[in-house]
């Protein structure tokens, strides 16, 4: 009995010793040494815990607890393991297994020592300090998950920025959607929304964005620098409603401008019918037939669309449409200085320079050629739109000088236009155009024009007059623009000489001075011979473009009218 009774105090105090050894050695994960508490009642032991501790169970938990005042947890978790193999479940070795396992980062390895504890001794003198391990562990799950879920984050939020670099803004947006998902009130990921949106041209939903990051960043200066981004965002929204970008050079423009003042090209008429009378739709057609003087036909023309829908939708500005014209014009080799054009060149050396005023584009000069076009404009009453006073063109190579004079309403009320005909006999020939309107509607077109030629052609003097009806339907669309020359006269107030005399007897064998050639309307203004070609100053309504786009054309000789006709689907409306 005695020698059981030994036995027996030295299990206590081997599993006191245990306990109280490593509680202090491992102060990280044990509350504290503790003063021995009462007698728990008694609890379910595990048979093993019973067992007397045999010689290498002893030597195993000793060289543990030497090697973990060492700090080799792994070698001490060892010896522990060892000692567990020898005698399984003894609650101090199970304790201390799983406080080394945790040390060495095995969590989920600890967690089964410390509920094999629990389930074995529920009421063990190690309790409190299992139940300290137990909330260690718990905050070791949780930090596992957010370090997790922080890479996870770290990983959409980087992948997205190489996607932003390499161009590919839908991806990127959804990456950064995604980062959003996971840290709503991350700022960062609703600033880069921002970014991507507005360079997508989708600036309502940009603005959305950066209103937002204003919400969550806590930052006053980086609030204060996003203040200045939303105000250039809804500046662009409100260019996007009241304004039209240029086709050809990219600048900006309010909605009622006539022509570009930087690079004169135009017109855009966004609310007139017959330049919205050539849609790009299914169901629209324009076609152009024409007629001799004895009412046959001549020809049927079929005119290609202009602009997909109307022409306000195709020129409406946005970001991105300006910046694909103005690339686009940078790409033919021209030059820019801010968003106005400066100049073209090739690699021949040939350049085109636009002389830019304080205000408007003065003059095109060509270095190649010595050739100069001028410009003259003022500013409309409300001072936003430039209206063109003078302007030099050129169509197929043929020089035009035009003067503009304007209503009250900013429409053209009349068009003067002088050029010398260098396919013809060099004649300077004037043409007038004198449009009427009803309300906003062009109705009607009165045009004048002619020449006197020079003395050794017999002084000739060319009038002739052509009128153009415009017809709509209920929805104010143009459905039918009918041109009709309706006089046209040319008599010599001399007698030709030299050369000039042969030629005028060859093209009007019964010309007499001084009485109006005979059928010039149906034969057309002949004026001089090329070898067998017999030349002539046609009427060219070309330069009065302005006015409508479809008759815009150079009659033929003998061609007296001309009528464009025009269907549209019944969802077109041109305003």
């Amino acid at each position: 009995m005695k020698a059981e009774g030994r036995r027996q105090k030295a299990e206590v105090g081997l599993g006191l010793a245990i306990t109280a050894n490593f509680c202090l050695l491992l102060s990280a994960f044990c509350l504290s040494a503790q003063t021995p508490a009462p007698a728990p009642a008694p609890q379910p032991v595990a048979a093993s815990a019973l067992m007397p501790p045999s010689e290498e169970f002893v030597k195993a938990v000793y060289f543990g607890k030497k090697f973990a005042d060492m700090k080799d947890y792994a070698a001490a978790y060892q010896q522990f393991a060892k000692a567990d193999a020898l005698q399984p479940d003894v609650p101090g070795v199970l304790y201390n297994m799983g406080v080394l396992l945790a040390r060495a980062g095995r969590f989920s390895e600890a967690q089964a020592k410390v509920d094999r504890y629990n389930q074995l001794f529920p009421a063990g003198a190690e309790k409190p300090l299992v139940t300290k391990l137990q909330l260690d562990l718990e905050f070791e799950s949780e930090l596992q998950k957010k370090r997790q879920t922080d890479e996870e984050y770290t990983a959409i939020f980087t992948r997205g920025r190489f996607l932003y670099g390499k161009g590919d803004l839908v991806a990127a947006l959804k990456l950064f959607q995604d980062a959003e998902q996971q840290r709503p009130t991350d700022p960062a990921a609703v600033f880069n929304q921002g970014v991507v949106y507005e360079k997508l041209g989708d600036l309502t939903k940009a603005s959305e964005r950066f209103h937002r990051y204003e919400e969550l960043e806590p930052d006053a200066n980086a609030k204060s620098s996003i203040d200045q981004r939303i105000l250039g965002i809804e500046s662009e929204m409100s260019d996007m409603k009241t304004k039209i970008v240029c086709p050809f050079c990219g600048w900006r423009l309010p909605i009622g401008a006539i022509w570009c003042p930087h690079c004169w090209h135009g017109p855009y008429l966004t609310s007139s019918s017959p330049w919205n009378s050539r849609p790009c739709t299914d169901g629209s057609t324009a076609t152009r037939a024409t007629y001799y003087a004895d009412n046959r036909f001549a020809k049927n023309d079929s005119l290609p669309c202009l602009f997909n829908g109307t022409m306000l939708d195709s020129l409406r500005y946005t970001p991105a449409r300006q910046r694909q014209v103005q690339e686009a014009r940078k790409a033919e080799g021209w030059t820019y200085s801010g968003d106005v054009i400066q100049s073209w060149h090739d690699r021949q050396g040939n350049e085109v320079r636009y002389v830019q005023g304080g205000d408007y584009l003065e003059k095109i000069v060509s270095s190649s050629g010595g050739d100069v076009l001028l410009f003259a404009a003022h500013r409309a009453p409300d001072a936003t739109i430039w209206l063109l006073d003078r302007e030099d063109m050129v169509i197929d190579g043929q020089k035009y000088t035009s003067h503009y004079a304007f209503d009250a309403q900013n429409r053209i009320a009349q068009q003067e236009v002088v050029y010398q005909n260098a396919n013809g006999c060099n004649d300077v020939i004037a043409m007038t155009a004198v449009p009427m309107y009803a309300s906003d509607l062009l109705i009607g077109m009165k045009l004048r024009g002619g020449y006197s030629g020079t003395v050794v052609q017999g002084s000739p003097r060319v009038d002739w007059e052509a009128n153009v009806v415009y017809t709509y339907d209920a929805e104010a669309r143009l459905t039918k623009e009918e041109l009709a020359l309706s006089s046209m006269t040319k008599s010599y107030t001399e007698k030709p000489y030299g050369f000039e005399r042969q030629e005028i007897a060859m093209l009007y064998p019964d010309m007499r001075v001084r009485k109006p050639i005979e059928r010039v309307l149906s034969m057309g203004d002949r004026c001089g011979l090329a070898g067998t070609t017999v030349l002539s100053n046609p009427v060219d309504l070309r330069p009065v473009y302005a006015f409508s786009p479809n008759l815009a054309i150079a009659l033929a000789s003998g061609i007296t009218r001309a009528t464009v006709s025009f269907t549209y689907p019944d969802s077109y409306k041109v305003r």
